[in-house]
């Protein structure tokens, strides 16, 4: 998330808006938007971070990224134009691609 944090202003200059969701709950996302803060980005995270954590995955399981096993979701991004269509997505098995990776495929929609 580092890489999407650090290109935020990217993201807004192409028209993107980017939001986290996890199925953590807000606690644990709180405490992990606060470690975010360091020395080259002392703001934190800039974009929103959103919990999924009651009713438990309900948007992951909308998107068909909740992971029953493990009883989170799945790592995975989501193009969503302003009309709310899908232009694009990807499920990854490791971690997310760099930020650039990203911005390049919305800027080719």
């Amino acid at each position: 998330m580092r890489g999407f944090r650090a290109n935020y202003e990217k993201f807004q200059a192409a028209g993107a808006e980017i939001i986290e969701i996890s199925c953590d709950s807000l606690a644990v996302q709180k405490a992990w938007t606060a470690s975010m803060n360091d020395d080259d980005l002392p703001d934190g995270v800039p974009f929103p971070v959103a919990s999924d954590f009651w009713p438990h995955g309900k948007v992951s399981r909308a998107y068909d990224v909740f992971n029953d096993e493990r009883g989170n979701s799945r790592r995975s991004v989501f193009i969503i134009d302003a009309e709310g269509i899908i232009r694009w997505s990807n499920v990854y098995t490791d971690s997310i691609p760099a930020s650039g990776e990203i911005l390049h495929e919305i800027e080719q929609l």
